[in-house]
């Protein structure tokens, strides 16, 4: 049986529970292609370039606070986000067991060291098992650093991307598959996992340690927390499906923490903080028509630049189409039939039964590819290098008028094909979006997205929502 997308899922219920990046509050281990964490790394840094200050999922990171010693910087809009909304459809079969609660007090596990589990609370709603801590105020905690003696076979340390830290130790196999993240986590006073069929409560080398499993179609079915009460460190363990449960406890088994030379800080006195993003009104931004140009101005990286859509051509055939201009063209193919069209196929949705993440079906899906023409004009008298071209295709919600984001399968919401480039690199494309222009340039460029036939009378092009200097620009799919 096919595993579920579990980030497409995670992002469906709600953005608290995305587990997926540093992005987050937690850090459940998620493999995204080398091409898409660059790609996203570059659309990061634009947007910072760009003065962007609009906050998108969590509300800062954890991760952030520990390497910088500071709130984490903000969180930018990403190619399948909202910028302002996470809109998400509730899964279905779970309405009646979000009256289902069980609360443990602080008698599960004794008081003891520098904190203590004040309260565990189940909740039948996807699962959710959430943990409270406390520790004695002004008690202060040493600093870390995990040092694994143990790893299963064929598995690598995770370097690109992520660095090197004392806190986080990411692997996979050497082909690229599979995942295992161990993290210190001991911020945040609570702490909320998702999807959990059970909780387990065990000791490994004397250390308390709860194992939460995760049945259905899921990528990571086991959780092991492990709670250095002495220490006042929370250590997590993900481990991909590929790896059972005993290869997990044999990791834990021979995992140390040692000591470093950091100063020392006190635990658990975060709160968890959701950012709440408010819908966003297609009808608020700006409304452009074909042949309307939009100019974008910024005196921060001294651009001005004018876009103008000319034209949208509706294809069910992208046979004529280079595929190096695709992000990535072997999963839009996977859409094609044997003719080399758009085929319909079967759309399934997670929803949380009988204690397990399962998958069902959601009716028939009729994909097609929009050929937008645009001309890009650089409105200044110097040479404009490295210009960020990008579109969205999103969609409005016929009673309430608001943006939403379509996450079917192969289906994003992010521009998938850009034919003016400068930077390809015929690898991983990371800068594929990127155009150098020469002054008073005018050029003809062709962007391509995906999108549902289904929904086509609602669809949009959204430009310029990754930065703040100027509205959102909507452009009518099917005018």
């Amino acid at each position: 049986m096919r595993k579920i997308d579990e980030e497409k899922f995670l992002y469906s219920v709600s953005e608290e529970s995305i587990m997926k990046t540093w992005d987050s509050e937690t850090i459940e281990d998620h493999e995204f292609s080398d091409a898409y964490k660059n790609f996203r790394e570059d659309l990061i840094r634009k947007a910072g370039e760009n003065g962007n200050d609009k906050k998108i999922g969590t509300a800062g990171s954890g991760h952030e606070e520990r390497r910088n010693g500071e709130a984490g910087g903000e969180i930018v809009a990403m190619p399948y986000l909202s910028r302002k909304k996470k809109w998400y459809r509730r899964p279905a079969g779970i309405a009646a067991a979000v009256a289902a609660a069980i609360i443990l007090s602080v008698g599960a596990y004794a008081i003891s060291g520098l904190f203590h589990i004040k309260s565990q609370e189940y909740t039948g709603d996807v699962g959710e098992y959430t943990y409270e801590f406390e520790a004695p105020e002004g008690t202060m905690v040493q600093p870390m650093r995990l040092v694994l003696n143990y790893l299963p076979d064929g598995y690598v340390y995770s370097e690109a991307g992520y660095g090197e830290f004392d806190e986080i130790k990411k692997y996979h196999k050497e082909d690229g598959s599979g995942g295992l993240t161990i993290a210190l986590d001991n911020y945040n006073s609570s702490q909320t996992f998702s999807y959990v069929s059970s909780v387990e409560n065990i000791e490994i080398n004397g250390v308390k340690t709860d194992i939460l499993t995760r049945n259905g179609d899921v990528s990571y079915n086991h959780i092991l927390l492990m709670f250095y009460e002495d220490l006042g460190q929370i250590v997590r363990i993900y481990g991909h499906s590929d790896l059972s449960l005993e290869e997990l406890k044999k990791i834990a088994e021979n995992l140390d923490l040692e000591s470093t030379d950091g100063e020392p800080y006190q635990a658990f006195t975060q709160e968890e903080e959701i950012y709440e993003a408010e819908p966003i009104m297609i009808a608020d931004g700006r409304q452009v028509e074909i042949d309307e140009v939009m100019e974008y101005k910024s005196e921060i990286s001294n651009v001005n630049i004018a876009w103008k859509v000319t034209d949208i051509d509706i294809r069910d055939d992208i046979s004529e189409l280079s595929e190096e201009y695709f992000t990535d063209y072997e999963r839009i193919s996977s859409l094609l039939d044997e003719n080399g069209k758009f085929a319909p196929y079967e759309r399934t949705e997670p929803v949380w039964e009988n204690n397990a993440l399962m998958e069902k079906s959601a009716g028939e899906s009729y994909p097609a590819f929009a050929y937008i023409t645009m001309e890009i004009t650089n409105l200044s008298d110097e040479p404009l290098t490295d210009e960020f071209v990008y579109a969205n295709l999103v969609y409005e919600n016929p009673e309430t008028g608001e943006e939403e984001v379509e996450m079917a399968e192969g289906l994003g919401n992010e521009t998938v094909y850009y034919d003016g480039s400068d930077y390809l690199d015929g690898v991983y494309n990371t800068k594929i979006y990127h155009s150098d222009f020469d002054a008073g340039e005018t050029r003809t460029v062709h962007l391509g997205v995906l999108f549902m036939k289904e929904r086509q009378d609602e669809a949009y092009l959204s430009f310029f929502g990754w930065t703040n200097l100027m509205d959102t620009c909507y452009v009518k799919l099917i005018p």
